[in-house]
């Protein structure tokens, strides 16, 4: 999706995720689905790739990255962390040998216990200043209905034999599919809860989905809490006899007023241009001046400055 080889490092993604987040803006296409559409996919594309841990299961198991390793504990063990490794830790979690209870030879089916999950995912700015509601898909391990976690099932009094369903795993991988309510203001690396949204456990019942909710960077706006700061490029001239400029926000651009003198630096403060919060609250935008001077002036520009320069140096 950003366009750089398998190799690139940290600066290459990341100049070719704001090139293409800039083309793709919807301060630049407005109402255009297909560009916000695009400008979603590059923004998830650059949450996968500069983190490190994604980057390397993505490098490894590519677009299925997210059905590795993301099962509980212990780096993909189906099981979710329920001690012990190889043959024996399946063993254990099939039987609990003189255990006294039911079962077949006087061994007691071990319970797989209810698996919390967590899942990453990428919002724009712009979703977050609104709430929006997202559609995730990704895989969970269920315990096996018709063993219930126990990988075998008994046939008569005398004779037990492997699960047909789960062939002896004791669990199934299944899709799954949850709506999402991300609120106003959230911010970048906080985490939703979804009740039931985990892995199904021997019992019957789910354990939770945690969703990370990523924020990648803007290619106009830096949030500072629910203030939000750019960079506004200010003509030489407005800056130094006042004027008017252009100032992008959220909800479409303003016109904001130049004070004679301005310097380069200097911050101007929209009220309520920022992030919406939680209820009514709404931060304030923050645009930082940067003076622009022409490169291309005219012969008749350049004798005007040339006489404003000497004018300024007799004055002094």
């Amino acid at each position: 999706m950003l366009g750089v080889p398998r190799g690139a490092d940290e600066k290459e993604i990341k100049a070719a995720y704001r090139k293409l987040a800039r083309k793709y803006h919807p301060d630049v296409n407005p109402n255009n689905p297909e560009a916000e559409a695009k400008f979603k996919e590059v923004s998830e594309a650059y949450e996968v790739l500069s983190n490190p841990e994604k980057r390397a299961k993505y490098d490894q198991f590519g677009e299925n990255w997210e059905s590795f390793g993301g099962m509980g504990t212990g780096g993909g063990n189906p099981y979710g962390g329920m001690g012990g490794s190889g043959f024996e830790t399946i063993f254990e979690q099939i039987f609990d040998t003189f255990g006294g209870g039911a079962g077949f030879g006087g061994m007691r089916a071990r319970q797989i216990p209810p698996v919390d999950i967590e899942q990453s995912l990428s919002v724009s700015l712009r979703e977050i200043d609104s709430g929006t509601r997202r559609s995730l898909t990704y895989e969970v391990q269920d315990a096996c209905e018709t063993c219930g976690g126990a990988g075998t099932v008994m046939m008569t009094t005398q004779q037990i034999t492997t699960c047909p369903r789960c062939q002896g795993q004791g669990t199934q991988r299944r899709q799954r599919k949850v709506d999402v309510t991300v609120p106003q203001g959230m911010e970048s690396g906080k985490k939703l809860r979804v009740s039931g949204g985990g892995g199904k456990g021997s019992n019957g019942r789910a354990g939770d989905l945690y969703v990370m909710v990523t924020v990648p960077e803007d290619p106009i706006f830096r949030r500072k809490g629910h203030d939000l700061e750019l960079d506004l490029p200010v003509d030489y001239l407005a800056a130094a006899l006042g004027g008017e400029a252009k100032v992008p926000t959220l909800e479409g651009s303003v016109i904001a007023r130049i004070p004679a003198g301005s310097q380069s630096g200097q911050v101007l403060r929209l009220r309520e241009k920022g992030l919406h919060g939680p209820g009514k609250s709404v931060g304030d935008l923050h645009a930082r001046i940067r003076i622009t001077v022409p490169k291309d002036l005219s012969e008749k520009e350049k004798e005007l400055l040339a006489q404003i320069q000497k004018q300024r140096e007799a004055q002094s």
